[in-house]
């Protein structure tokens, strides 16, 4: 009874912290509702934002940051990025398709801005594509001839740069005839050359060798032209900053997660993300009782578990489940059983926990929290974990410690 009494007045106590919160966070009228920022939350820190592009700008001083915002930048968000991003002066963005595309265009008001489009656009938005004023991406002569048709018909031309595949096998074409194709359609008008590392984030010498090979076959078919090019992705900018290029196209590591976790990087970064949640419950638990489904975990000894309001369908993987740890008041805590769809289970016996406290399940505070651990213990990259964070979660942009923006897409 007494442990009762004692997490009973500790909750209302939270619960009072709870509405002074909120009521100091009415922004120009709004009130953010953070009873249900509490359940589970992705924060974006803009200061770690703008940090690790000033470092990327240091590590390649002569090139242009085309911005890569592709995928919900990342997961990070991209009305919150973007915005940040327009903020500090960049004007140089690059999607994965048309919607994304669309979506710059709406954050930023700008309809001059350059927005490349890396991957296929349907001939039904041929149209958008002037009516946005987009960069395409020309990876093959059949798209390049179908895309200059459309363009005499309508007596425009169509701003594009031509992908080359030297190695990727992807997108690209891979000869000099076929770029010369494509450099005489009339209705195009070209402006850079790109293609893409596969291997920059690897220093083993064969895989060196490989994207020098790559970065001298694009040099050797684009050079009569004289073109501006861009060539440098995070690992290229990590790891090749000596080649040439007027553009470079950083992505994860505007994120703040190094192009190769395994290796010591030059380039200072700082992980903008940290994935939040909230105790909701506490129960004391005697030894031999079975936690969770398909009662993977048993408890050892007595234990008090703790209920987090945050799952698999948040983003945070299934396969954590009794291996991952999250952070509460600075103590390591292990998930006990399965992460549930919306819940899991942590032991919080070391952590002096009551209702209502912060619960850092991705983070920069603990090496077992940080992104670039998760992904290794998942057998995956970081990229994949970020980009999984539930449309669901909301994000919530910080500057200096104070929420300036919360930003749901549900």
């Amino acid at each position: 009874m007494k442990f009762i009494r004692y997490y009973f007045t500790t909750y209302l106590k939270e619960i009072q912290e709870i509405n002074r919160k909120t009521a100091s966070l009415i922004r120009k009228g709004t009130v953010w509702n953070m009873d249900f920022l509490r359940r589970c939350r992705a924060e974006i820190d803009l200061d770690a934002l703008d940090f690790n592009l000033r470092s990327i700008a240091e590590r390649c001083p002569d090139k242009t940051p085309i911005m890569v915002v592709k995928a919900n930048a990342y997961g990070h968000s991209d009305v919150i990025c973007v915005k940040e991003y327009y903020r500090l002066g960049q004007r140089h963005f690059a999607v994965s398709n048309f919607h994304e595309a669309e979506r710059v265009r709406e954050i930023t008001g700008d309809n001059e801005c350059f927005v490349l489009v890396f991957g296929y656009i349907e001939e039904s938005r041929f149209e958008d594509i002037l009516r946005l004023n987009l960069t395409v991406t020309l990876g093959s002569v059949e798209f390049a001839e179908r895309l200059n048709k459309f363009a005499l018909s309508r007596n425009a031309g169509i701003k594009a740069n031509i992908a080359l595949d030297t190695g990727m096998s992807r997108v690209g074409v891979r000869t000099a005839e076929e770029i010369k194709e494509i450099m005489s359609l009339p209705g195009l008008d070209v402006t850079a050359f790109y293609f893409h590392f596969p291997v920059a984030d690897m220093v083993e010498e064969d895989h060196r060798e490989f994207s020098l090979r790559q970065y001298e076959k694009f040099i050797l078919l684009t050079k009569e032209y004289g073109l501006p090019s861009h060539c440098l992705n995070s690992g290229g900018i990590a790891f090749y900053p000596e080649l040439k290029g007027e553009l470079m196209r950083p992505g994860l590591i505007l994120y703040g997660l190094s192009a190769n976790p395994s290796v010591e990087s030059t380039l200072p970064l700082k992980q903008v993300m940290t994935l939040k949640s909230t105790v909701d419950q506490i129960k004391l638990f005697p030894k031999g009782v079975d936690i969770g489904y398909g009662r993977t975990y048993t408890t050892d000894s007595e234990q008090l578990i703790a209920v987090v309001p945050a799952g698999y369908a948040d983003g945070y993987s299934r396969l954590l489940s009794n291996r991952g740890k999250v952070l509460v008041n600075g103590v390591l805590c292990p998930i006990r059983g399965r992460v549930c769809m919306d819940q899991m289970m942590i032991d919080v016996t070391e952590a002096n926990a009551k209702i209502g406290d912060e619960v850092l399940l991705y983070s920069d505070r603990a090496k077992e929290t940080s992104i670039e651990y998760v992904a290794e213990m998942l057998g995956t990259i970081t990229n994949e974990v970020v980009c999984n964070v539930s449309s669901r979660v909301p994000r919530v942009a910080v500057r200096s410690g104070e929420i300036v923006e919360v930003v749901n897409e549900r």
